[in-house]
């Protein structure tokens, strides 16, 4: 039985002092302690509170590409809302990451449950984007001096009902494809959008007690759009106060997939990174994790064909 861990990572109260560069070398070491640990992905929130903040609080997509460099094997999810961004400059940011880790990237998908419509179209076209070329486009033959054939390019003219996006997407197809794509599951609608578009759903920690009935949603929604079970990982939030023969006990019920995991509300900055990393290693004993390839090949989510046509 092999599990899925997700951690969540707030660089909030993680050292540093108040100094930007100290608190990002301090996540960076922590980063790297969870790879060796056995976590298979980082989830980094990005908060939109208007408030003031401090130098440690970072914007998750440029934290994630610069945790690129300073990591190696472990995914680098950040969350980015759909409600404040263009999805041609989203596309554009999880490629970059997605190059510049070597397949690591995913996306945790953010949106307001009134924009859920918005959202999946959204996704759509972020995904038609990542397709602008097919994977065999640029050949770099010296040779024959062909650097790129043109055919393999595909423009989106998407027109819907939220966007109008021509593309194409002015950079290669990412390593995996598609970065793995992560919704929280913390409603009947957001279940029903995670199994439609998502990779990953996660069934938040205040709704642990309906775990099998979300995970049956994002399956009954997954499968009416013509998606498989596997498609879509299930993993249930839980905090770092869990026991670790409970999380082996729901894993094998084969309820979900794996877990991801957040502090406990009394934890706060080391002590709750120290006991996530004691979860997993824990974890791991019981049940080893893979440990090389793209973060898709980590989970076990196949690569998406792509949806060009040559010209």
């Amino acid at each position: 039985m092999t599990l899925v861990l997700f951690a969540q990572l707030t660089t909030a109260g993680s050292g540093g002092g108040g100094d930007g560069r100290a608190t990002f070398v301090h996540v960076g070491e922590w980063a790297r302690a969870a790879q060796r640990a056995g976590i298979d992905a980082l989830l980094f929130d990005d908060s939109q509170d208007v408030q003031p903040a401090g130098p440690g609080a970072f914007e998750a997509g440029t934290l994630a590409a610069a945790l690129a460099a300073a990591t190696d094997g472990i995914g680098l999810v950040p969350s980015i809302s759909t409600d404040h961004l263009a999805p041609y400059h989203v596309a554009r940011l999880l490629a970059t990451i997605d190059y510049l880790s070597g397949g690591r990237a995913g996306w945790e998908m953010n949106a307001s449950g009134a924009q859920f419509a918005r959202a999946e179209e959204f996704a759509e076209v972020v995904c038609g984007l990542w397709d602008s070329f097919a994977d065999d486009a640029f050949l770099r033959d010296r040779e024959s001096g062909v650097y790129f054939r043109p055919e393999r390019l595909h423009t989106l003219d998407h027109k819907g009902e939220h966007f109008d996006v021509a593309g194409p997407l002015n950079i290669a197809r990412p390593p995996q494809g598609h970065p793995v794509l992560v919704r929280r599951a913390d409603s009947a609608e957001a279940a029903a959008l995670a199994g439609r578009v998502a990779d990953v759903a996660i069934v938040p920690i205040d709704r642990a007690d309906e775990v099998r009935e979300i995970a049956d949603a994002v399956t009954e929604s997954a499968h009416a759009a013509g998606r498989r079970r596997g498609d879509v990982l299930i993993l249930l939030e839980r905090s770092t106060a869990t026991p670790v023969e409970h999380l082996i006990r729901l894993a094998g019920s084969g309820v979900v997939n794996g877990f991801s995991l957040v502090a406990a509300q009394h934890d706060s900055g080391g002590k709750a990174y120290s006991d996530m990393l004691e979860i997993a290693i824990a974890v791991r004993r019981r049940s080893p994790g893979a440990s090389d390839g793209t973060l898709r090949a980590r989970l076990g989510l196949r690569r998406p064909l792509g949806g060009w046509t040559a010209a």
